[in-house]
């Protein structure tokens, strides 16, 4: 994953876990406990009666306009949830002669875009398939964003839509995510029996414990569209809170960085869920919020595999097919020279600043890339090489955010 890249994604981790830097941990400045207080009752007959309490109905707060592409070997499908039709990547699913074991991903922040597909994909090269699903409110979609809560009906609504492909054997379905979609999948294997095992990255066992326990987050939470006091709020979406309804086996990966955040509460899940008789191990992995998953993924993997017992056999390892020149698409990017450049890419706000997915075509001279946009304003860098550069052709220039100027483009 690109630098810019990386910065963008972890901007989007803060919503949940981020650098220790990013916080400190201070005394209760309320009347709270620092933890949210044990349940017995059943989460999934929570949820039946629960209604919350949003302070606002709007989108997802990370609101960038993502221009999305699938890969060639991945289908953008719909999923209905609930009223609502929401969009989702999977792979592996066109060969129906054998049903395989599958795995649902649930992205980090609160907006879909390709980074999140690539951490997806070792699941499909191990040869699950492997289906990526964008919540309410993500990515221009239907539904109104309410964090950590109404999301769960779209995972499992998602799990749903994924246990009727004929080529996914229903019985063995796995759930894994990243920061806010690990929260999510501790809750929905809360919620629901759907799922063979779990794994979550970076999730957040406490919401009490990062908003108004011992732990506190500083500066403005654009997430919480409830009333952050309101302890019962914070207790439905605190999969800790509800440990005793876990229904799967599950793992905890919580990286070196977060640690301060969600050691305690990772470990304490786990603690719980055992004395229980639950498969349930919290694992620290070294590396950032985003670097850990590359080390834990491999585990979850494995983990995954165990519980297929015989039926592992069945995982034909895959290889990602190269990436292919975006030549579609009603916008234009054209970069003259660069005549002994070996790979350019296109990399802007419209896709997160990701380098990996828009590559361009070498044309009489140019290199041509071609995006779908809606009108807009967007910022946008070539990438020669791994050297990030601006259009020479484009006078147009304004602060990235990243570090420096990149080009601009009006989509009218």
């Amino acid at each position: 994953m690109n630098t810019r890249r990386l910065i963008v994604s972890a901007a989007v981790g803060l919503a949940i876990v981020a650098g220790v830097i990013s916080y400190v941990l201070l005394p209760s400045r309320h009347a709270f406990q620092p933890e949210v207080r044990i349940q017995t009752e059943d989460y999934a007959q929570v949820r039946r009666h629960f209604r919350t309490t949003l302070l606002r109905s709007a989108p997802s707060p990370q609101r960038d306009v993502f221009a999305l592409r699938p890969p060639d070997y991945v289908d953008e499908i719909e999923y209905p949830s609930g009223g609502l039709r929401l969009k989702a990547w999977i792979a592996g699913h066109r060969d129906a002669r054998q049903r395989l074991p599958a795995v649902l991903f649930l992205h980090g922040g609160f907006e879909f875009g390709a980074a999140d597909w690539d951490m997806a994909v070792p699941y499909w090269q191990a040869g699950f398939v492997a289906m990526a699903p964008m919540l309410r409110g993500e990515n221009g979609q239907q539904g109104t964003f309410s964090f950590l809560y109404d999301e769960v009906d779209d995972v499992l609504a998602a799990a749903e839509y994924l246990s009727k492909q004929p080529a996914v054997d229903p019985d063995h379905i796995y759930l894994a995510g990243h920061s806010a979609g690990g929260t999510l999948t501790q809750l929905a294997v809360e919620a629901s029996s759907r799922f063979r095992a779990a794994a979550s990255f970076d999730g957040s066992p406490d919401q009490q414990l990062l908003y108004n326990g011992s732990a506190t987050k500083p500066g403005s939470h654009r997430e919480l569209v409830f009333d952050p006091l309101d302890s019962a709020e914070l207790q439905v979406r605190s999969p800790l809170a509800y440990v005793n309804s876990l229904k799967a086996p599950i793992r905890l990966y919580y990286s070196y960085e977060a640690a301060p955040l969600n050691e305690r509460s990772s470990q304490r899940f786990a603690e719980l869920a055992r004395a229980q008789g639950q498969d349930a191990k919290a694992i620290r992995v070294w590396g950032s919020h985003m670097s850990h998953v590359a080390r834990a993924l491999p585990q979850s993997i494995a983990f995954f595999k165990q519980s297929l017992g015989e039926k592992s056999a069945l995982l034909t390892s895959r290889t990602v097919p190269r990436l292919t020149p975006s030549l579609k698409g009603n916008t234009t990017f054209t970069l003259r020279g660069h005549d002994s450049a070996h790979v350019v890419t296109l990399a802007g706000s419209f896709n997160g600043w990701d380098s990996q997915h828009y590559l361009c075509g070498k044309d009489s001279g140019a290199w041509l890339c071609h995006v779908d946009l809606p009108a807009g304003k967007y910022l946008y860098q070539f990438v020669v090489d791994d050297e990030w550069i601006n259009d020479p052709d484009n006078p147009a220039l304004e602060d990235s955010g990243n570090g420096g100027p990149a080009s601009v483009i009006v989509k009218r």
